[in-house]
């Protein structure tokens, strides 16, 4: 299965949704095998489904990855201005 992770201020999350209804879920990474960068798309090879309860003791869904390998980002950008030398203006 492959992922987009994005981190934020409060670890690393990933977007479920269904039509207009959107819902992040948390991931959670083995302790010093998290991804580099504020995102990364990551092909999971061994992963579980967990839970963890807020402050107001509400359930929410965890996902947490044991094994995983980076996939190239083809949605960033990586052109430099070297790139652009040989356009018409």
């Amino acid at each position: 299965m492959k992922l987009l992770v994005f981190k934020g201020q409060y670890g690393y999350s990933t977007l479920a949704k269904n039509g207009d209804d959107k819902l992040y879920i948390q991931v959670q990474f083995k302790q010093g095998t998290e991804p580099e960068g504020e995102r990364a798309r990551i092909k999971i090879n061994d992963a579980f489904f967990s839970m963890y309860k807020n402050k107001a003791g509400l359930a929410f869904p965890k996902l947490v990855i044991m094994d995983y390998e980076l996939e190239e980002d083809t949605t960033q950008s990586n052109a430099t201005v070297e790139d652009f030398s040989d356009l018409p203006f």
